[in-house]
């Protein structure tokens, strides 16, 4: 799957982020206006909660997108490489300058977190991407014929199948020596 270009990719991803958090936040604002509205006006108390507060939750998405793609953008440029450490390192960046305002300590705890969680999610990424991919086709097994049955005679003719008992042509009753060899 091609990318677009850093330029535009920042802008596509906060667009994308803007997205998602104004419709996620809208849902999560029209639930939240719906039980703290009167019993009368629950629907106008939903409805009105969402549209106030739903552009501010995607907002601060779009913010969260587009301070994580450029930094993501600018490791990849610096790097010469793209793996799963531009995400990491974007993500802790993006951690640390969205806590700025709150000082030094909050800068180092979104840092931390933020490298952390965007860790995990590569290293799920890369987990589920090696579940998901085909194993090396193995060495075909070769399968060995039934070899043939053994021939009915030797070369001198003699017959080799099973033998048969010659107490019966000559006169000799062996049902009891039959019956014994069947008990053991």
């Amino acid at each position: 799957m091609d990318q677009q270009p850093c330029p535009y990719k920042i802008v596509d991803d906060m667009g994308g982020a803007f997205a998602m958090g104004a419709f996620g936040g809208g849902m999560y604002h029209f639930v939240n206006g719906w039980r703290n509205a009167p019993r009368g006006g629950r629907l106008s108390g939903a409805l009105t909660t969402m549209r106030l507060r739903a552009p501010a939750t995607g907002g601060a998405f779009a913010m969260w997108g587009g301070c994580f793609c450029t930094f993501d953008c600018t490791f990849t440029f610096l790097r010469k490489k793209e793996d799963p450490w531009n995400a990491v390192m974007a993500g802790a960046c993006t951690g640390g300058i969205l806590a700025a305002r709150a000082g030094t300590r909050a800068i180092v705890t979104g840092a931390a977190v933020g490298g952390f969680l965007l860790g995990l999610i590569e290293g799920m990424g890369l987990l589920v991407g090696r579940m998901m991919q085909p194993t090396p086709m193995q060495a075909p097994v070769e399968h060995r014929q039934k070899p043939p049955p053994p021939p009915t005679s030797n070369i001198y003719g003699i017959p080799t199948d099973t033998p048969r008992r010659f107490s019966a042509e000559i006169g000799f009753n062996d049902v009891a020596e039959i019956e014994a060899e069947d008990r053991f």
